[in-house]
């Protein structure tokens, strides 16, 4: 039997019978279909079926593996990966009060030295505010490809490179929401892609229990090498909300870490007197919270201590406050 059937059948079976993918199967699987052994309709069918099952971090790890054999290596410090985009919401003037504001955070820590790699996907047929239409006015450059990207990330420590650039199976995978009304395990999957095979990242999920998925992801691959913090982000995306507690979920060679964030919201906080994204003065306060709760999980991946974590990331904001 070929292994696209018999994980078709391994996961379509009756509700006693079924089970999820293993690691090997979901990484055999993955890997016939990206050389094109297995058609797309027999794929697709797969995804929708492990979708509705609810994906395993086994399953995705597999299917990650499958996808990172045919990367190049970009030697990168940070993988912030952008997919979800966030809920657009608009002032009474029309103003756009959603900004993409963990960008600022990434260009922040290029600017310290950090290779900040972002990855993402623009869904067009999406209200979503999605960073890919901000990286202008932060100088953020769209790499054509891996090849661009490692020559922006030399020169400016920062760039934006395209799903599509990348993995374009994978954008095609994930455009198949369009076609058959669900998503499927891919979107899952691109955010661990971590094209640039970076030493520290972020995850951001919405759903309950992807927080811990997304971390328990990294562990199944064997990614020791890599540190990531896990959370549930603005509307799904990778930036962080600093108004909620919550448990983040990190993943490092010492495995899987949980930790429970209070909120940290600080209304006195420092703001700028322009902000490049064009945040209205009525949302400063709250973008300057974002701003450094994102960098904060962010250098927690490194730094392993959330106090100095965030004494870090509000001398960053404050260095960056004085030249807005």
């Amino acid at each position: 039997m070929s292994i696209i059937l018999e994980c078709i059948r391994c996961v379509g079976r009756g509700e006693r019978g079924r089970k999820p993918l293993s690691f090997d199967q979901a990484f055999t699987v993955m890997d016939q279909y990206l050389d094109g052994q297995i058609d797309d309709d027999q794929m697709a069918m797969l995804m929708m079926l492990i979708r509705v099952n609810n994906e395993t971090a086994a399953e995705i790890a597999g299917f990650t593996k499958a996808f990172h054999q045919r990367l190049p290596k970009i030697e990168v410090d940070i993988d912030w990966p952008c997919y979800a985009g966030k809920k657009s919401k608009q002032d009474i003037n029309g103003n756009q009060q959603s900004l993409p504001w963990n960008l600022i955070a990434a260009s922040i820590l290029a600017d310290e030295g950090y290779k900040v790699l972002i990855h993402g996907h623009l869904d067009t047929g999406s209200d979503r505010v999605h960073s890919q239409h901000y990286l202008q006015p932060l100088n953020i450059e769209t790499a054509r490809d891996i090849e661009h990207a490692t020559s922006l990330l030399q020169s400016s420590n920062i760039a934006y490179l395209p799903l599509s650039h990348f993995a374009p199976i994978a954008e095609k995978m994930l455009d198949w929401k369009k076609r058959y009304g669900l998503r499927t395990p891919i979107n899952t999957v691109v955010r661990g892609l971590n094209p640039g095979s970076a030493k520290y990242g972020v995850r951001g999920s919405f759903h309950p229990g992807f927080q811990e998925l997304h971390a328990e992801i990294e562990t199944n691959i064997g990614h020791s090498n890599c540190s990531i913090a896990s959370f549930k982000g603005v509307s799904g995306e990778s930036e962080y909300n600093p108004k909620v507690s919550q448990t983040i979920w990190t993943s490092d060679s010492k495995g899987l870490h949980s930790h429970y964030w209070k909120e940290m919201y600080n209304e006195q906080i420092v703001s700028p007197k322009q902000c490049p994204l064009g945040t209205i003065e009525a949302d400063k306060v709250q973008m300057a919270n974002h701003v450094v709760a994102s960098i904060a999980v962010l250098l927690f991946t490194k730094l392993k201590d959330k106090q100095l974590s965030d004494q870090e990331a509000y001398r960053l904001w404050t260095q960056f406050c004085t030249k807005y």
